[in-house]
């Protein structure tokens, strides 16, 4: 039977109500596990709690803490779960699958919409699917364990704020499902041509801006001092004409640009209108099908 090693970190899966209203994180990893007494069936489990926090909360700290504790217990375990909050669920899969790269063994994220033991909660089959899959020795890798998919965590994104199939892949098919009985199918992986290594993020110093029709270039200039800027424009990609000078000087301030689009799907093509061909001669990056969230952890880690 596979050993596996769950962390728990808090998020929804693990709340209740708190005293002074809303939902906050209270149960360790070992008070989840009972509410799933089918998983001593599926695999071996030893729990490690890493912290109990909403997702909100959770830094790069806490992120780069989670990845050293897997690299550490590479050898003693056959697999790894993370239970985690939702809402920045696809930023902890894209920067461990980014720190983490050519792991031979799964690293399955996995957290719900609803408390674990709540009316209608799919926390317990997001948990059993998540150890379905570690346990199963099909699967390698970071990757999300949601709703009945694998989604994998440098495509992985939340879409939806209420309903309980809030992720979706973006950019490429899920690399999986969990069958209702119980049985995974994995699409075949792409071979690994290195080794497994742990990552250091370095670039953490990123700015995000979500462009509108009449951003002012002034906004342009608050950016100065950032290591990296993500400018999310329109459709394909490119810079308003009134706004070039502005990004030219940023980039000649030593900031790297990259963009990308506000649109979930498609990418950005810095190739496809003249707006993109002037930003990308003045030095912004191409993003292309890129997430936010992967986008994110590949700067930290030195991949873009």
């Amino acid at each position: 039977m596979k050993h596996i090693l769950m962390l728990a970190t808090g998020g929804t899966i693990a709340s209740r109500v708190s005293q002074g209203g809303g939902l906050t994180p209270a149960l360790t990893g070992q008070v989840l596990l009972r509410f799933v007494p089918t998983l001593a069936q599926v695999c071996h489990v030893t729990v490690r709690d890493v912290c109990a926090l909403d997702s909100t909360d959770l830094t790069t700290a806490d992120r780069v803490r989670m990845a050293h504790v897997i690299w550490d217990a590479r050898a003693d375990y056959d697999g790894f779960v993370v239970t985690h909050g939702t809402d920045t669920l696809a930023y902890t899969a894209a920067l461990l699958a980014h720190m983490l790269p050519d792991f031979d063994k799964p690293v399955l994220l996995t957290g719900s919409m609803y408390p674990i033991g709540a009316p209608d909660s799919d926390a317990e089959g997001n948990l059993l699917g998540a150890f379905r899959v570690a346990a199963s020795g099909r699967y390698t890798g970071v990757a999300a364990c949601v709703h009945g998919l694998i989604l994998r965590g440098s495509r992985v994104v939340k879409v939806d704020s209420a309903a309980v199939a809030a992720f979706m892949s973006v950019g490429a098919p899920p690399d999986g499902s969990i069958h209702a009985d119980g049985t995974v199918s994995v699409a075949q992986q792409p071979p690994r041509t290195r080794a497994p290594r742990l990552v250091e993020p370095r670039d953490t110093r990123v700015f995000v801006l979500r462009l509108t029709p009449d951003t002012d270039p002034a906004v342009f200039a608050l950016l100065h001092g950032f290591d990296h800027v993500i400018l999310e424009s329109f459709g394909a990609g490119g810079i308003p004409a009134r706004l070039e000078d502005a990004l030219g000087a940023l980039i000649a301030a030593r900031t790297r640009v990259y963009i990308t689009t506000q649109c979930p799907f498609g990418g950005a093509d810095l190739t496809k209108y003249a707006v993109g061909c002037r930003a990308r001669a003045r030095g912004a990056v191409d993003l292309g099908a890129r997430t936010i969230e992967d986008s994110l952890a590949a700067i930290a880690c030195g991949d873009l």
